[in-house]
């Protein structure tokens, strides 16, 4: 059986509407990919999107994320679960929230989670098409108990018309001084980007106020907002679509995140008073970013790597997309700085020392290295299909525009940004089958995108002095009954 994606009615089909040889088929398709990830979470079969319900809870890190499992599409939303100590080993736990219900037959979509006491509480958005044809989205929330399972609870929050348009949706929870606040996105009846902020108090919710942000003409929709506070600061992250800027560097994706840093969020009017926002990641692939605080106090994201407009290579094989590396992000000066998650140094299986030209064992590895003034560094086939990173002192360039296979051109196949430090500093490097994660600045500057090469790879560079360390990949266990 082939489904007929083209037909938008057929992203509705269910689950239980496929044959078990069906799922089968995708899952070895997918699995069996040249370009499949081994140290990334990226779904079984299907599509991934947003990360979802980040939340630290009884010495546990939950991980969710939306899904579609029939194919690489964006069709019927589920939301998918695993859980992990220590990055390194996951339970997969499978489907956490299906579209099961009169209030998000249409889709399980973004939201967040919240620990409380032996449970987990989950906010999402449900969805449901209208008499017109038009996807209704309500906020809605459930309980996950200590076995994973999902006990739906209901809408909390229905749309208010008088002050959004249909596109009201990505529920993320925050605790202030023992109250629980939420922020949704939303596109308001001027057609703008806002955020609006509720707060819970038992069963009762209600609307403080939109966020009062020091920003216009900024989009039309904000999805996907979270907000945090560390170091004495408040930080938003969000999606502001339909952005624009006058920078040639800025807002290159199909959609792209900014970051606000400022004083703390006042939860009783809105008033948030912030500095300039910041483009979140330089490169191709970046979306949907997620934060929440483990028990050691740090502030862990996860992004989706990936975008919802563009056909990739691995479409064919059945499955789409997977989700960044885990990060963890400190504060200097009015920017954030990303850093891979300390515990992914246990993947480093063997190491050794970056040479000119560098024969790849695996690929799965990081580079950690220095870099001088001006560098270059290149993932290179045996065709010449190549991929390179490179620095004239004052800007960063990733190119993609060689390689092996060429996709969403319409978007261009360069990104560039503004270099902070032009003398020697440090630079780690993430790649993983078909996508690489930049990191240098310190951590300010990040690049994130997918790329395809086919056959054997060489590194090559110039300027650039380190250490190839070779990656294991993660550990998933199956949840058995």
């Amino acid at each position: 059986m082939v489904i007929d994606f083209s037909n938008r009615e057929n992203r509705f089909i269910t689950l239980d509407d496929i044959s078990e040889e069906y799922v089968l088929d995708i899952r070895n398709k997918s699995k069996n990919d040249l370009y499949y990830p081994t140290y990334h979470i990226a779904p079984p079969h299907g599509l991934l999107n947003d990360p979802n319900g980040l939340v630290y809870h009884e010495g546990i890190h939950h991980i969710f994320y939306q899904w579609f499992p029939l194919g690489p599409v964006h069709g019927l939303k589920h939301w998918y679960h695993l859980s992990t100590k220590d990055f390194i080993h996951y339970t997969d736990h499978g489907v956490a929230l299906k579209p099961d219900t009169l209030y998000d037959q249409h889709g399980c979509f973004s939201g967040g989670a919240l620990s409380q006491e032996d449970y987990l509480v989950i906010y999402y958005t449900g969805n449901v098409k209208d008499e017109e044809g038009k996807f209704v989205q309500v906020q809605c929330i459930a309980q996950c108990d200590s076995h994973g399972v999902i006990h739906k609870k209901g809408p909390i929050i229905y749309p208010d018309f008088n002050l959004t348009t249909y596109n009201f949706r990505d529920p993320v929870p925050y605790r202030k001084d023992d109250e629980i606040y939420l922020f949704v996105g939303a596109e308001n009846v001027d057609h703008e980007g806002t955020i609006l902020l509720y707060k819970q108090e038992l069963e009762d919710v209600s609307l403080v106020r939109p966020l009062q942000l020091d920003v216009s003409n900024f989009g039309y929709m904000w999805e996907c907002p979270s907000y945090f506070e560390l170091e004495g600061r408040g930080i938003l992250l969000f999606a502001p679509q339909g952005a624009t800027s006058e920078d040639p560097n800025e807002f290159n994706n199909v959609f792209s995140v900014v970051y606000l840093i400022g004083d703390h969020l006042n939860f009783d009017t809105g008033d948030f008073k912030h500095q300039r926002y910041v483009e979140m990641d330089k490169g191709f692939d970046f979306y949907a970013p997620q934060v929440y605080q483990d028990e050691q106090g740090r502030q862990i994201m996860y992004g989706w790597l990936g975008n919802s407009k563009s056909a990739y290579p691995t479409d064919r094989n059945m499955w789409a997309h997977m989700l960044t590396i885990p990060r963890e992000l400190s504060i200097k000066g009015r920017y954030l700085l990303q850093s891979p998650l300390a515990e992914l140094k246990d993947l480093r299986h063997s190491s050794r020392r970056l040479q000119s030209k560098s024969e790849i064992h695996r690929r799965g590895f990081e580079i950690e290295g220095t870099l001088q003034e001006t560098f270059r560094f290149s993932i290179v086939n045996a065709e010449g299909d190549a991929i390179e990173f490179y620095s004239d002192r004052e800007m960063y360039t990733l190119d993609r525009s060689n390689m092996t296979e060429l996709y969403a051109t319409e978007y261009g196949t360069v990104r560039q940004a503004h270099r902070h430090y032009d003398m020697v500093q440090s630079i780690r490097i993430f790649v993983d089958a078909s996508s690489i994660e930049i990191f240098v600045d310190e951590g300010m500057t990040v690049f994130t995108s997918r790329f395809f090469l086919t056959g054997e790879w060489t590194i090559e560079t110039e300027g650039i002095t380190g250490f190839i360390h070779d990656l294991s990949p993660i550990q998933v266990k199956e949840v058995t009954e």
